[in-house]
């Protein structure tokens, strides 16, 4: 009999914790200014969804709050909560949030519930209705911005990669990227050919030189991707030191660049003479291709070292590499422009091999002829 009452008495109290409140109720819902009772309400991924709740107190109440989510997005929430407010009986209100709908979004079934919620500390109200979400036709999104230097002396060259997502319904080509500073007066560009939607690609790197008599300060580096009659914008941004920091003692000598191929490893050496009076670290930095660079060196004055770095190209065409040795003193920096072959394919690699059999084979009948 004990366990039946205590069964009851939960029961009880869970009906009480969770039943709907007399004190107020829901009117009317609108999105992006659409009534969505019984219809269904469009929205764009990467746009803010503005979600308007037409409210009406039938008692009084307070600590009183709104919020509004969406489920099923796999890398967070999507949900915005009003403030805490007041409840008059026969008072209407009109309480405005805003859903920051992602690009990725699975849209895969567009239908999606939109969860509508008043609740107090003791009792609430919520309502559904349905959304239709979709991808845009045409959406470029900056996804990063990553600069080869965030801190960087005048005169110096600057590298910028920018990686671009397409989340619209639709391909993408001929789009243009451009890289300016505008209060220091420098900008750059490159283009992509193509990119398909749903897919994401770094750009070439943009190369840009800090003028010689650029200010210390911080400064904005912004990004616009122009394709088809669309835009898009990015930034980042940089701090200029009060002064160049090239390092005068030393010497530099990298090994020619050269026969590299798309999805092949290739390793080069660069040698470092310290002309200072004193021993120096020096480490080294590249920016515009994928490499993996050696540990920094520590040279001893009046000597000479080295550090390798292996570059492995993933597409073929003249590539432009900032080359940056780094020590206390200050930098040294080279940009280089190299080209980058074709991947080989198995027949290339069979004639090599062949020829070079040929060679060896001819060699041997050389020898025991003569």
């Amino acid at each position: 009999m004990k366990q039946w009452m205590i069964l009851v008495g939960i029961l009880l109290c869970s009906f009480f914790v969770c039943a709907e409140s007399t004190d107020y109720k829901i009117d009317e819902v609108f999105v992006n200014g659409i009534e969505v009772d019984g219809n269904l309400a469009q929205v764009e991924l990467g746009n803010r969804a503005q979600i308007e709740v037409y409210l009406s107190g039938s008692g009084e109440n307070k600590d009183v709050r709104v919020s509004a989510w969406i489920g099923g997005y796999q890398y967070g929430s999507v949900e915005d909560v009003s403030e805490l407010f007041e409840i008059e009986d026969g008072v209407s209100y009109r309480k405005v949030l805003y859903l920051e709908i992602p690009d990725d979004l699975d849209v895969s079934s567009n239908e999606y519930t939109l969860h509508v919620e008043i609740q107090d500390s003791q009792d609430r109200v919520t309502k559904e209705y349905t959304l239709f979400l979709e991808q845009e036709e045409h959406k470029i999104k900056v996804e990063d911005v990553i600069l080869s230097s965030n801190t960087i002396g005048p005169g110096e060259y600057l590298g910028i990669k920018v990686r671009l997502a397409n989340n619209g319904e639709n391909d993408e080509e001929n789009i243009r990227v451009t890289a300016s500073i505008p209060d220091l007066g420098i900008s750059g560009r490159v283009y992509l050919d193509e990119l398909v939607s749903g897919d994401q690609e770094d750009v070439s790197t943009i190369y840009m030189t800090v003028p010689s008599g650029a200010r210390a300060g911080d400064y904005a580096v912004e990004i616009q991707v122009d394709y088809g009659n669309s835009e898009s914008y990015g930034a980042e941004y940089l701090t200029v030191l009060g002064e160049a920091r090239f390092d005068d003692n030393v010497y530099v000598s990298i090994s020619n660049i050269k026969d590299l191929y798309v999805n092949e490893e290739k390793t080069f050496k660069v040698q470092i003479s310290n002309l200072a009076g004193v021993s120096k670290e020096f480490s080294l930095g590249i920016s515009g291709m994928d490499a993996e660079v050696g540990n920094s060196v520590t040279i001893p004055a009046g000597s000479t070292g080295e550090i390798y770095f292996t570059l492995k190209p993933e597409e073929e065409g003249l590539n432009n590499i900032l080359i940056v040795i780094d020590s206390d003193d200050g930098v040294y920096q080279d940009l280089y422009s190299v080209n980058v072959n074709p991947e080989k394919s198995f027949m290339g690699i069979f004639l090599s091999l062949f020829a070079v059999l040929l060679v060896v084979v001819a060699i041997i009948f050389f020898l025991k002829k003569y």
